[in-house]
């Protein structure tokens, strides 16, 4: 069997964790996360996934931090409907942390958007919203930290 490793982010970075694994029968992520810090690395967070999200079997959180972990409900956003395997940790955070990172992103936008319109720009969406958030955490599957598994494509 081959195994193919592609890498969507934290190359040339430190943030914005993202790596595809196929074979033959799987398309696996390995985390999903945020571009942070400058202007031009942000702006990768709005740039479409390389890859069909609709047409990944599952995806593997490492851990919560943003940048592992926040382009989750994008994903999700965009066709994902797999299982997203994670520690009891990491879903306790990311349940916490995504809802906040879409809030945030609502407010930020909401004061762009308005600043916009004084200056006769177009307006903008955020990346996802508390909403999108919210909706996918319900993809979360519990995984023991330390213990061997398996992935059970969706």
């Amino acid at each position: 069997m081959s195994l193919r490793l592609h890498f969507h982010g934290a190359a040339r970075t430190v943030t914005g964790s993202c790596y595809l694994l196929e074979t033959e029968s799987a398309r696996v992520l390995v985390d999903c996360g945020m571009f942070q810090g400058s202007k031009e690395e942000r702006e990768l967070n709005y740039e479409h996934f390389p890859f069909r999200a609709a047409g990944i079997d599952a995806l593997c959180l490492t851990h919560a931090h943003i940048d592992h972990s926040g382009l989750v409900p994008k994903l999700v956003k965009a066709g994902f409907d797999g299982p997203i395997y994670a520690t009891a940790g990491t879903i306790d955070l990311a349940s916490i942390m995504l809802p906040d990172s879409g809030y945030i992103q609502e407010m930020e936008v909401d004061q762009l958007n308005r600043r916009n319109s004084r200056r006769g720009r177009e307006t903008v969406s955020p990346i996802y919203t508390e909403e999108d958030a919210i909706a996918s955490l319900t993809q979360f599957r519990r995984v023991t930290y330390g213990q061997w598994g398996t992935v059970k494509l969706a």
